[in-house]
């Protein structure tokens, strides 16, 4: 119960003192130590006294002599408070030249391209730095609030209480196809209605993605002719076909000069698509964590700044 008492009431600075006066055995030289008056430390030691209901140190000619209790103290405090002083400090600084550490990113395949400025980036100040890439899906909203992912690129309307974002850009949506395709020779929302769509798979299990829906509140309609699970099969399907292909911008900026390919304008009104980045609220703002964000989001700017 004693022990209780002193957890709930004692002052922590008296431990200091106490921890410098049983080093010093002289209230002179401990002030001089803490960078306090005489009777600042003399003040202390009377609380420390009255708290322990123990002398503590007595007087024994120039120098003070510890108690049986205060010589007990000797022995633990100094590791106590150097736990304590651990325990409230912040965490230890990231140090990415010398970090062998794996970060773990989810998103959707569609940002495929800031993937190169990211690991170069990374490597550049981080060589031993491992990154490795994970596909978007609610799963992965889950693993990145239970720590298993670090970062998440993902649409910002994504709305959860254990992520904290911050938005990265918007995107405009953009519509190509072979070079020369007929479509683009007068190109309206009947010429995009015309011919057949390439789609690329999403998680909603209607088949209806926001193109679709927009599209269709607009009295607008397409005919999908083939549908794929991934954005970077895309490009050699559009080269050697009349399929087209609609998408936010920055998903085929790498590739579609690549495949000859030709962008249009999405021929009716669509909003543009913001994009966030996510962390966990809970270990989030890790230092390393932090840095690894900031890599992302370097990269990700540098690619809309080229879309």
């Amino acid at each position: 119960m004693v022990s209780e008492i002193h957890l709930r009431t004692i002052d922590l600075n008296l431990l200091v003192v106490l921890d410098v006066l049983l080093r010093e055995r002289s209230v002179t030289r401990a002030a001089e130590r803490l960078h306090l008056t005489r009777s600042a430390v003399s003040h202390a030691l009377g609380r420390l006294r009255e708290a322990f209901g123990d002398e503590l140190l007595i007087r024994d000619g120039r120098r003070m002599r510890p108690t049986v209790r205060a010589e007990g103290l000797a022995q633990t405090l100094p590791r106590v408070l150097l736990q304590l002083e651990r325990a409230l400090a912040g965490p230890e600084p990231f140090k990415p030249e010398a970090s062998t550490r794996t970060f773990r990113l989810a998103a959707p395949d569609f940002i495929a391209p800031l993937v190169p400025s990211l690991l170069r980036n990374v490597g550049r100040v981080a060589p031993g730095v491992r990154v490795e890439l994970a596909p978007f899906s609610q799963g992965a909203i889950r693993e990145l609030t239970e720590g298993r992912h670090d970062a998440l690129v993902a649409p910002t309307f994504i709305e959860h209480e254990g992520l904290r974002s911050e938005p990265l850009s918007t995107c405009s949506w953009a519509v190509y196809g072979r070079k020369d395709h007929p479509a683009f020779r007068v190109w309206s929302a009947e010429a995009w209605s015309a011919y057949p769509h390439l789609q690329i798979r999403t998680t909603d299990a209607s088949g209806k993605g926001p193109i679709d829906r927009r599209a269709a509140e607009q009295g607008i309609h397409r005919v999908v002719g083939a549908v794929v699970p991934h954005f970077t099969m895309a490009p050699p399907i559009l080269a050697q076909t009349d399929l087209l292909l609609t998408v936010p911008s920055i998903a085929l900026s790498g590739s579609a000069a690549a495949y000859d390919l030709e962008r249009r304008a999405v021929p009716f009104d669509i909003p543009s698509m913001g994009l966030s980045l996510f962390r966990s609220a809970s270990a989030g703002d890790e230092p390393g964590v932090r840095w690894f964000l900031e890599r992302v989001a370097v990269a990700a700017r540098g690619l809309h700044a080229g879309a």
